[in-house]
């Protein structure tokens, strides 16, 4: 790519930012949010109360409690939010245990309890009143807001695609969080998308049948998957109709704005445009691939290689998970995964890796600064559009540990794909590994009932990860000549996409 294309590729990806930026923030101006931080039972949680500004101070009608789902955080629940406080009532929303800027330690049974004393105590203090309050949630925030619903008797409750809590319809017992279906209470709605896996459409639309009331509803919302029911206008309106009719409230509420998450996308794809030129002004020139890269096994052997030590790795921690210390929610498989198929590919391949360990420090620390400077620039542009991605001092405690995973699967994958030779072929390869040892994963989850479901619901997240950190990887590959630099700047990318993700325990 010559210089003026890449001049041309940085200004448009910052054009990007800037209509990006307003985008992002204008829907905000509509409403009001106040942050507290709350001790329920034996957690803490950030809890935030989203109003709409122009009704600050009148006597609340009303209130909705809403609980965000697993892997989830109260900021990615903003549009949900915001319609219920289109109806003229305070919206609360806590972090659960181990989600967003809360503290750990999670478990599901915590993340109950917790909730169950969150809404007692704003009972208690006269900041809501149960009569008067809908409970909803989203997936295990969803099937939180069933299970404590029976003892809160609130005036109803939205459970949006909640969580199975029951072994039936295909789902095995170690995948549920909760392992007994609660019995709905009255005014209660559970809608379901379309597109989201049977097994959950089919739990929830038995807990509703199980309520043996005609005031127990269940919905299934044409077009939508599991994540999408977030951001649906379809789902809002439907949330925001059933609240106006229990709480008597006029309906007559408009939905809020989609502009903030245009302004994330527009943000997205700048941040894209300008990764490729910035890469290549840390890196420098182009550089020759190591002789010794020469010397990688042959496509199919590889192949073979990363899924046979796939397997080997999932029987290893069938009886062993060497960075359980990490404590984070199914996150320390995932990374006791990485760290044993990367030793695997590694030792199996010592001499070429050896070969080519040795790196120019100016060219790994290059990688490593891009890397780290990619992770502020993505994460903070997510956390001012979209979900909470900052990363706290808890979870920055852990990129040590992770990073060390992440860099030897990296650079296992990297020993495997061979040289730099055709850029697009090499990527569709190095992704093809990625996919094999993936495909590993789920199948430890669907037929040897690893029971870490979580790896798989969050599968369309990392497939869009790796498409996107491979790319820079390929280019930090050959920019640099050096499969240490290349391990390293991903390694930096998808440790900080795992502690994002995964809860705290």
């Amino acid at each position: 790519m010559t210089k003026k294309n890449q001049l041309l590729q940085a200004v448009a990806g910052i054009l990007c930012l800037v209509v990006g930026t307003p985008l992002a923030l204008y829907p905000a101006r509509r409403y009001t949010e106040r942050r507290y931080v709350v001790d329920a039972a034996a957690c803490r949680m950030n809890l935030v109360v989203v109003s709409r500004a122009d009704l600050l101070g009148r006597p609340a009608t009303g209130a909705v409690v809403l609980f965000h789902g697993l892997s989830a955080n109260q900021v990615i629940m903003q549009y949900l939010a915001r319609s219920f406080a289109e109806l003229g009532v305070p919206v609360f929303m806590p972090d659960l245990p181990g989600h967003g800027r809360s503290p750990g330690p999670f478990s599901p049974a915590q993340a109950e309890s917790c909730s169950a004393s969150l809404v007692r105590g704003l009972a208690a203090r006269g900041l809501i009143v149960p009569e008067r309050t809908i409970l909803a949630g989203h997936s295990m925030g969803g099937a939180i807001a069933l299970r404590i619903a029976e003892k809160f008797r609130p005036a109803g409750v939205i459970a949006i695609s909640p969580a199975p809590m029951q072994a039936a319809h295909g789902v095995v017992p170690e995948n549920l969080l909760y392992s007994t279906a609660p019995h709905a209470v009255p005014n209660t709605l559970i809608l379901a998308g379309q597109f989201e896996p049977k097994g959950l459409s089919d739990d929830a639309a038995d807990i509703a049948r199980a309520g043996g009331d005609s005031s127990v509803q269940f919905t299934l919302v044409p077009g939508n998957t599991h994540v999408s029911m977030l951001f649906s206008p379809a789902v809002a309106r439907l949330s925001q109709d059933w609240a106006a009719r229990v709480l008597s409230l006029a309906d007559n509420a408009s939905l809020p704005s989609h502009a903030n998450l245009l302004g994330c996308l527009l943000g997205i794809i700048g941040i894209l445009l300008i990764g490729g030129p910035f890469l290549r002004e840390m890196l420098g020139d182009d550089q020759e691939a190591s002789p010794d890269s020469a010397n990688s096994p042959s496509r199919l052997r590889a192949a073979l290689e990363v899924a046979a030590f796939s397997l080997i790795a999932l029987f290893i921690l069938h009886y062993w998970q060497p960075f359980r210390i990490l404590h984070l929610f199914e996150g320390d498989y995932l990374a006791s995964f990485f760290f044993l198929l990367g030793l695997g590919l590694v030792l199996s391949h010592l001499k070429s890796a050896r070969a080519q360990f040795p790196t120019p420090l100016r060219r790994v620390l290059g990688a490593a600064v891009a890397g780290i400077l990619l992770h502020f620039l993505i994460t903070g542009w997510l956390e001012l559009t979209a979900t909470a991605a900052w990363l706290n001092l808890e979870r920055w405690a852990r990129f040590p540990l992770f990073f060390l995973a992440a860099f030897l699967f990296l650079y296992g994958v990297e020993l495997m794909a061979g040289p730099v030779i055709s850029g697009r072929k090499r990527y569709g390869f190095w992704l093809l590994l990625v996919v094999l040892a993936w495909l590993a994963l789920a199948g430890g989850v669907l037929y040897l009932k690893s029971g870490e479901i979580l790896l798989v619901l969050l599968s369309p997240y990392f497939a869009l990860q790796f498409l996107l950190s491979g790319l820079g990887i390929q280019l930090v590959r050959r920019q640099s000549g050096s499969a240490t630099a290349a391990a390293v700047f991903g390694a930096i990318l998808l440790a900080g996409f795992c502690l994002v993700l995964f809860p705290l325990s």
